[in-house]
This record gives C-alpha cells, sequence and structure tokens, in this order.
C-alpha cells in the first residue's frame, strides 16, 4: 500500500476521479434506494486496525462491553487494542491494510455498522476465535480480506513468504469449522481470490461453499492482472490494477494520521481490495431484503453481476450494487418460462434434437429444471370421444425428456433429442427443486408448415 493520496470525503468519492471502484459497482444508485441498515452488522476480520476520522459514527457499538471490547477485539493479543503489533510495527502495509478495508465498507453501506475483529498469522486460533465472536455479537456479513497462510512447524514467518506456495491449513482445522458455522448461522462471507499475479493456483478457505470468493476487476471491468484463476471464483469486485498510474489502483482510507488531525487516503491493489468491495455491496443488498436467507442473498448478488457466462478470472461477473437492490420482491422467487420463439430443431446430428429455450426471470436458481417434449398439447385430451369406460389410444405422447439447472434472471438452451419430427411439438417445464417454483409453463414450439 503506497504513501498518502487526496483528500477525498468518503460520502461524496465516488464523484472523484479516484471513485472508479464505487461507480463500476453501481454504488451511487444504489444509494438512491439504501445507504444500508444499522442491523446489518459487518465485522472485517483483519491483521491490525487504526482509526480514521470518516470512520467515526460507522463503527459497531457492542452494547454489552465487558473488556472493553466497544468496536471488536483484538483476538490476536486477546485484548481491546486492535492495532497491529508483530516484527514490522512500523509497516505501512500494517498500518493502512484494515482500515483500508474498512473504509471501503463504509463507502459502500454507510448506515451499516463495521465490526473490527483483529486476527493475525503468528497465532492461528486468532481466526476460528475471531469468526466465532464476530458471529455471536451479531455479525451479518464477515469480510475476511486474507486467507490463513500455514506458519508450518517452527517457521518464523507464514510459509508463503518464506518461498512455498499456498497449501491447505492443516494446523488451523478448527479455521474451517467457524466458517461452516457462520454460514449456518446466515452469514455471509466474502473473501479475496489471493494476489496471484494471474496465476492458477487455490486458496483453499476461499474455495469453501461457505464462502463467496470475489475476484478482481480492473477499470475497464476486466479481470486485472492480478486476478486468480480458479475453478471456485464466484463474482468479482474492483481490486485495481499494477501500473504506474495510480488512478489505475483502489484508494480507500489509511492508517496514518496526517497532521491537524486529519485521515490520510492511500492506494492500493489485490484481492484484498476486491473483497473489501464485495463486503460493503453484500450488506447494502441485504440490508434491502432483511428476509432473505444468506443462501437467497448470494444469488441475488451472484445473479445480477456483470457476466452471462461464467470466467475463471471474474465468476460471474462484477457485482452491481444496483441491479441487486432494485430487484422487485415479485422477482425474488423461481420463474420459469419456455421461450416459445427462439425453440428451433438441430438436424445436424444423426437424429433431429429440439433445442428449448428456457427463462428464469425469478432471481432464484432453478437446480433441476424438468423439460419434456409432446407431439400434441398435453394439457387437452387427444381423442375427445374416449371415455374412461372405453379403451384409449394413446395419440399425445412423450418424445423425450431433460434435466437441467437455470440460473436466475438468465436463461438456459436444452437438448431433446427425437426419434422423427412430428407435425406438431410442444414442450412443457417444471422445476423439481424442494419449495419450487410451483407453475409447469406449456407451449406449442413448432409446427411444421
Amino acid at each position: 500500500m503506497t504513501g498518502s493520496g487526496p483528500d477525498l470525503h468518503l460520502p461524496t468519492m465516488h464523484e472523484t476521479p479516484y471513485g472508479w471502484p464505487l461507480r463500476q459497482l453501481g454504488v451511487p444508485q444504489a444509494h438512491e434506494i439504501t445507504r444500508g441498515s444499522p442491523d446489518v452488522v459487518v465485522a472485517v476480520l483483519d491483521l491490525g486496525y487504526r482509526p480514521h476520522p470518516h470512520h467515526e459514527g460507522h463503527l459497531w457499538v457492542n452494547p454489552r462491553p465487558t473488556r472493553g471490547d466497544v468496536h471488536g477485539w483484538d483476538w490476536h493479543d486477546d485484548d481491546a487494542s486492535l492495532e497491529h503489533s508483530g516484527p514490522e510495527p512500523d509497516s505501512a502495509y500494517f498500518h493502512n491494510h484494515h482500515a483500508f478495508i474498512v473504509g471501503q465498507v463504509i463507502a459502500c453501506a454507510p448506515e451499516c455498522p463495521v465490526m473490527i475483529v483483529r486476527v493475525g498469522y503468528g497465532n492461528p486460533g486468532s481466526w476460528w476465535r475471531g469468526v466465532d465472536w464476530a458471529v455471536e455479537h451479531g455479525a451479518k456479513v464477515l469480510v475476511m480480506p486474507h486467507g490463513f497462510i500455514s506458519h508450518g512447524e517452527g517457521a518464523p514467518h507464514p510459509l508463503f513468504y518464506m518461498g512455498t506456495d499456498f497449501g491447505y491449513p492443516v494446523d488451523n482445522p478448527e479455521l474451517r469449522r467457524a466458517m461452516e458455522d457462520a454460514w449456518d448461522a446466515g452469514c455471509l462471507i466474502l473473501q479475496g481470490t489471493a494476489d496471484n499475479r494471474g496465476r492458477r493456483v487455490a486458496a483453499l478457505t476461499s474455495a469453501l461453499s461457505a464462502v463467496i470468493a470475489v475476484g478482481s476487476a480492473n477499470r475497464q471491468g476486466e479481470a486485472a492482472d492480478i486476478a486468480t484463476s480458479s475453478d471456485y471464483v464466484e463474482v468479482a469486485a474492483p481490486g485495481g490494477q499494477r501500473s504506474a498510474d495510480e488512478m489505475e489502483h483502489v484508494w480507500s482510507t489509511g492508517g496514518r494520521s496526517r497532521p491537524h488531525g486529519e485521515g490520510d487516503y492511500v492506494a492500493s491493489t489485490g484481492g484484498c481490495m476486491a473483497a473489501g468491495f464485495g463486503g460493503g455491496v453484500a450488506a447494502l443488498v441485504c440490508s434491502r431484503f432483511l428476509d432473505l436467507t444468506n443462501a437467497e442473498l448470494r444469488q441475488v448478488l451472484r445473479n445480477t453481476a456483470s457476466n452471462d457466462v461464467w470466467d475463471p478470472g471474474l465468476g460471474w461477473g462484477v457485482i452491481d450494487a444496483h441491479a441487486a437492490v432494485s430487484l422487485e420482491r415479485d422477482r425474488l422467487c423461481q420463474d420459469l418460462a419456455i421461450d416459445a420463439g427462439r425453440c428451433t430443431i438441430d438436424r445436424s446430428a444423426d437424429a433431429p434434437t429440439l433445442l428449448v429455450r428456457l427463462a428464469n426471470r425469478g432471481a432464484f436458481d432453478i437446480e433441476q429444471a424438468l423439460v419434456v417434449a409432446y407431439d400434441g398439447n398435453p394439457l387437452q385430451p387427444a381423442a375427445s370421444q374416449a371415455t374412461l369406460d372405453s379403451p384409449v389410444t394413446l395419440e399425445t405422447r412423450q418424445l423425450g425428456h431433460v434435466i437441467a439447472p437455470v440460473r436466475g434472471l438468465h436463461g438456459a438452451t436444452v437438448g431433446i433429442a427425437l426419434s422423427g419430427v412430428p407435425d406438431e411439438l410442444w414442450v412443457q417445464a417444471c422445476t423439481l427443486d424442494h419449495r419450487g417454483d410451483p407453475g409447469a409453463p406449456t407451449a406449442r414450439v413448432c409446427r411444421r408448415g
């Protein structure tokens, strides 16, 4: 993290040239709908906090402090100090990083209280204790910009800084337990995917199913040069680009005070920055839809993001705060439809294939949509003269079926192989998901001639 920047006040930062991340995320427009809720507490778990003047009034206040834990707790030192202590006390990185992430969250969700939780690599227990404590004290969103890095046996520093690449934290199994317990308690957990210089590597805590892994975007909304490439990136947020031009970096509050009590601003790049913005937007969306589960909120974030196709650097794309908080209540559901006008027959294979275009107009994913093709209307009797007392000849028949997922607010094309092409083709679809949409749209998709 680099030196002092311009004197930018958080509420108006998006109006400056340095506010490109907030504009990219649609935060200014989202603030016309919600600026957050005091009921949504965001815990930032990082390596040591220093206060900044623009954080005042935004920090969580413990209603029942017992040991001086007014704004949070330092689990590395097991005290209320919150500030980094360690072998590099003068490092600008350790002075600024925690305050930087807190500033990002405040810029996105200024009405959400921010809880300070300090953890440290030298104390593996601080990580899981910090997660447990945050959840016990009411945090709804956990921002974990760093992943835990093992020290190994007898190593003075984390192994990553001694030439060993990321590995599973075998000496900290309680952290996985704590993160999964947090998810079960209804929390959203956001973590960066690591600053890997574009390498394809796995950071295991980011890959957990309890975690929303946030990729890093540059100013153009593309995968930044720091972005990882992995199979678990879910969404993305601005992380900045390595460049001599600090306008390409991300700016936020620093931890070193200026003369006259003013706070400083610093520039940085990294997956940590993407996690900070991701957590801030998640808090904003949670505030807008307080009654949704964390699984449903996760789908809203993912399905309103910028990409139609998943990408190993950006996941489903850059989070769109405005699109997410703008959703009407009637779209917080599954809503399966058949786009009959876009259904076609592919005759290029050995057998003709009916390509059915499905749409999910609701925000929630359909994990299993059953799609069945018929040679007539399945909702009407094929022979009007038939009665229950006389033999019935089956005239409207199923020709084939397929089961496939349909992402919320998006579509999917599925193929059903046919032995031949009848005069008419009808399709019926429904979700098989537990408590899913009970509707079953039916449409004629093809008629010969």
